[in-house]
């Protein structure tokens, strides 16, 4: 059964895909086929945990919107994603602070 994202959560990613449009002309035309087939929550986890940096990442790194990114919001609702997927947006937003290119 999927786990459904709190109202919070869905106005950050709303609001954050705002953001992300409003400088950009880049669409993602892969996660939301993941959410169709997993769920909004699983589909973030499988971000996470996947060893790949994504593109959309980059792209948010890039303009300076790493609070659009799928890892801060994880970080700012930890309650909602598993501890793997946790580490792996703090680790990935540390690298970025740290200015460790990824």
């Amino acid at each position: 059964m999927r786990k459904k994202p709190s109202p919070q959560l869905v106005a950050y990613l709303e609001d954050a895909g705002r953001r992300l449009s409003a400088r950009t002309k880049w669409v993602d035309h892969i996660f939301p086929k993941m959410v169709q087939r997993w769920g909004l929550i699983e589909a973030i986890e499988r971000l996470m945990v996947s060893g790949d940096i994504q593109p959309g990442f980059r792209k948010c790194i890039e303009l300076n919107l790493s609070d659009c990114t799928f890892e801060a919001a994880v970080l700012r609702f930890p309650d909602e994603f598993t501890r793997g997927a946790r580490e792996s947006a703090e680790f990935r937003l540390r690298m970025v602070n740290e200015g460790i290119r990824l």
